[in-house]
């Protein structure tokens, strides 16, 4: 983009954005690790502009971070993406939402570093909902469902069905879902 262009942007933003500005700098360390994984890799306000300005996803997740009754009073100013649905109670540091339209996330909780797709599901089922560990990564149209437990370092493929648990370090892809990388080495086995 026309540096020009972006900054003229970036300053219309930034009026509309001066309370999402203020709720930023009060509460700065409770997004830190997210803005690390967008736009410009950096904690700034610029990079909180920036992210807030292109990524309606990322609003979301601001939103999520700052609580529903902070947010109901500027969520209007720059609406979140109407597709995404968070329920869930904690959410670790660092999640990063790329494209996540159409994508409803209901878990007992999700670790650290949690990256994800458009069009996933995470939902109740038998037992309740899933538990979701530290760097996992959920691709494209997948779904988790039920009391099942996701493990560390784990990455779901795209348009994978998973309802049992899955161990930690491996990627698991179809439907059903199948181990098919499990410590580095290639592997194919039933969950």
């Amino acid at each position: 983009m026309n540096p020009v262009t972006q900054a003229i942007i970036l300053s219309a933003s930034t009026i509309r954005m001066l309370p999402h500005i203020v709720l930023f700098l009060m509460h700065r360390d409770k997004l830190r690790n997210d803005l690390l994984k967008v736009q410009d890799c950096n904690d700034s306000v610029l990079n909180f502009i920036k992210a807030c300005t292109r990524e309606r996803t990322f609003r979301n997740l601001f939103y999520y971070r700052m609580g529903e009754y902070r947010s109901v009073f500027i969520s209007w100013l720059m609406p979140p993406e109407r597709t995404m649905h968070i329920w869930c109670p904690s959410i670790g540091e660092g999640a990063h939402f790329e494209h996540s339209y159409a994508t409803y996330l209901n878990a007992r909780s999700i670790g650290r570093d949690f990256y994800c797709l458009q069009l996933v599901t995470l939902g109740n089922g038998k037992n309740g909902a899933p538990v979701i560990g530290d760097n996992v990564r959920i691709m494209t149209g997948a779904t988790l469902f039920g009391g099942i437990t996701i493990g560390d370092n784990v990455t779901i493929g795209a348009n994978t069905v998973v309802n049992k648990d899955v161990p930690s370090g491996c990627t698991v892809v179809g439907n059903p879902a199948r181990i098919v990388k499990q410590g580095g080495e290639r592997v194919d086995l039933a969950l």
